[in-house]
């Protein structure tokens, strides 16, 4: 990696975060990714990994692990959406990944903003750790955030209302429209390792129950999560699954006789996955990290509608990646990434009630995405922001044309 232009590259991403007019028009939205400034600064937790791929395995060599007193563990404080998109399980703490793992909200109080994906999150602690947020679910749909956090547990509740209850005389009708949520996320560490667990009730477009209908469109997801982040220095994984019924039917009723209909993308979901990063270089200033997140698929459609007797997919994806960190100095933080999405192999089969069927099989990869950016960071304020593709592709004229180069930009205040 090419530090001299990654430094360049990433100090236009910060100058342009404070050339925005949104940027100077609210300034009330402080810088915060986390922070807590003692536990974290003094105690680096290691990722705690997100919800959906999972690593394959390679024993890497183990790179020189940065030291309490180096650079780069002092930077090593909680992160916003701007840093780790690849997904790495050895990079620095996200404010997704506390969400995921409520219990590390107890590790300190921040407040974080983040108006390029409007959304902001407190943790703040009164004898226990609370913390809440506003966020968007779907469509129109606010999602409100709250829990509680300890150091043996934490709890936290996602919920956003979209409904309407209409009467015409002796008819009622009950409207839920799409981005209609309500979630829950339970954690706890155990000892070296960490389980997430967690539920959501997600409605995926608007829906009517009537005396004559009742259309059901909607996701009911389980997540199961186990890490080593608690313990992981240069080798950091996450097993886990994702269990998924996405339903699209509509039950009629006629005469006293009821009838369901279903949509052909209606099934039950099955992904098991595996998550792996390893460190493979590193002193006290900079560390590289290659892993991949990698899921087996599998989806069992209802069938029965439009001739369909059976159909089954099922797939082994894999996210190879790579990430970095650069610590010039106790303010200024780069990072960046690569990372794209191969199907190792897929497999599709439909079978008709005429007796006809069809196959596929399939191997893809997709194109490879990178990112760089920035986080600055001063006493109890810090900043970080990503690039999109317009500094690349228009270099620094973007920055006088008010091209928007800021992909995510986030704000902490660390108490």
């Amino acid at each position: 990696m090419n530090l001299k232009l990654l430094a360049g590259a990433s100090v236009l991403a910060f100058a342009s975060a404070f050339a925005q007019e949104d940027y100077f028009a609210e300034e009330s939205a402080p810088v915060a990714e986390e922070a807590a400034p003692a536990p974290y600064e003094s105690e680096p937790v290691a990722q705690a990994p997100i919800a959906a791929p999972a690593p394959a395995a390679v024993a890497a060599p183990a790179a020189a692990e940065a030291t309490s007193g180096s650079l780069l563990a002092k930077l090593d404080v909680l992160r916003g959406n701007a840093y780790n998109f690849v997904g790495s399980e050895l990079a620095a703490t996200t404010v997704g990944d506390q969400l995921d793992y409520p219990y590390l909200m107890a590790l300190g109080q921040f407040l974080y903003v983040e108006p390029t994906n409007a959304l902001g999150y407190v943790a703040f602690n009164k004898g226990i750790t609370f913390y809440g947020g506003l966020d968007n679910s779907a469509s129109n749909v606010g999602l409100f955030t709250a829990g509680v956090a300890t150091a043996g547990f934490g709890l936290g509740f996602d919920i956003g209302l979209s409904k309407s209850f209409v009467s015409e005389g002796d008819d009622d009708a009950t409207v839920v429209n799409f981005g209609d949520e309500i979630g829950v996320t339970f954690a706890l560490p155990l000892g070296a390792h960490a389980l997430s667990l967690e539920a959501n009730w997600f409605t995926t477009d608007d829906e009517v129950t009537s005396d004559y209908s009742e259309e059901d469109y909607w996701d009911l997801s389980l997540i199961a999560r186990f890490t080593n982040s608690p313990s992981a220095s240069t080798l950091g994984w996450t097993a886990g699954a994702l269990l998924l019924r996405h339903a699209e039917t509509v039950e009629t009723t006629i005469a006293g006789k009821s009838s369901t209909s279903a949509d052909a993308d209606s099934r039950i979901e099955i992904d098991p996955y595996f998550n792996f990063a390893a460190q493979i270089l590193g002193n006290d200033m900079a560390r590289v990290m290659i892993g991949s997140n990698n899921t087996l698929a599998i989806q069992l459609y209802d069938g029965g509608d439009a001739g369909t007797k059976s159909h089954t997919e099922f797939g082994l994806q894999l996210e190879p990646n790579i990430w970095a960190d650069f610590a010039l100095n106790e303010n200024f933080l780069f990072f960046g990434g690569v990372s794209h999405n191969v199907l190792l192999f897929g497999y599709e089969s439909v079978k008709y009630v005429d007796g006809g069927k069809t196959s596929v099989i399939q191997l893809h990869t997709e194109r490879t995405k990178a990112q760089l950016g920035l986080r600055a960071q001063y006493k109890m304020v810090a900043v970080e922001a990503s690039l999109t593709d317009e500094i690349y592709s228009k270099t620094i004229a973007a920055v006088f044309n008010g091209d928007n180069l800021v992909a995510d930009l986030g704000i902490f205040l660390n108490f």
